[in-house]
């Protein structure tokens, strides 16, 4: 059928059915509103075309609810104290000026004149985010409780994010999923400014940096205004963004 026929075909199927319309809605003035209107909606009913939607294939288990983790708020002060103690023992020594070690280290939120310290408070996870002058003037945090959201600048023509939250998905037996998960591990390093594997990944709009630490899974994030910039192409400078931390609520503890 060319399309000339097909439209034919299609208007003369229209007109038909708003004349059967018309024609439905004049002969059944006798009945009341609510009667007409449930007639009406089974004519249309038995008259509509419909296909059937295909199920989906079985891919694997269903998918879990995620789950609230517990923080280990210890766990976070200790990696805390030893971080400190790191820069305490790189600053007495003796032998040649030596890179500060990465680490974590505390900076209460009303340090930084751009944070709201309330969206620090609330919020019932280690609030982490990168070292830097830029950051610190730029520091945003916006917070729903068992998450948070950090934006800032790094440097001119980077933008970074770091997220956090204590949701998890809980994956059980299914084999395929702890099959890729173990390959990923393979590949993770450790990042030393908390001692936790971490994968870099990239997509079109970032590159990222994902770990996970005190119960919490955490991911930092850069955007660079040129997709070739070697600070996003590569792994060196997301690397050592996330190797020195900021811990904006060292007081937190608790649920």
């Amino acid at each position: 059928m060319n399309k000339l026929a097909f439209a034919a075909a299609f208007t003369a199927a229209m007109a038909v059915g708003a004349a059967s319309f018309f024609a439905f809605a004049q002969t059944d003035e006798s009945a009341s509103p609510p009667e007409r209107a449930a007639r009406l909606q089974a004519a249309l009913e038995a008259r509509a075309q419909t296909r059937p939607r295909l199920a989906p294939p079985r891919l694997g288990l269903p998918a879990k609810p995620a789950e609230e983790d517990r923080i280990n708020w210890t766990e976070m002060r200790t990696a805390l104290a030893l971080s400190a103690r790191r820069d305490t023992s790189a600053g007495q020594t003796t032998a040649a000026v030596i890179a500060r070690p990465p680490g974590m280290r505390a900076a209460a939120a009303e340090n930084f004149k751009t944070v709201v310290t309330r969206e620090v408070n609330v919020t019932h996870l280690p609030v982490l985010a990168p070292e830097g002058s830029r950051i610190a003037q730029t520091l945003k945090v916006y917070s729903l409780g068992s998450s948070y959201s950090a934006t800032a600048e790094v440097e001119k023509g980077v933008a970074m994010r770091m997220s956090g939250a204590r949701k998890k998905l809980v994956i059980g037996d299914l084999r395929s999923a702890r099959t890729r998960i173990a390959a990923m591990r393979k590949e993770s390093r450790t990042l030393g400014s908390v001692d936790a594997p971490y994968l870099v990944t990239r997509s079109e709009s970032s590159t990222d940096l994902t770990f996970a630490k005190f119960g919490a899974g955490y991911v930092l994030s850069i955007m660079c205004d040129d997709p070739a910039d070697a600070r996003c192409a590569e792994d060196d400078f997301i690397v050592k963004l996330a190797s020195n931390l900021l811990l904006l609520n060292p007081e937190a503890e608790g649920e």
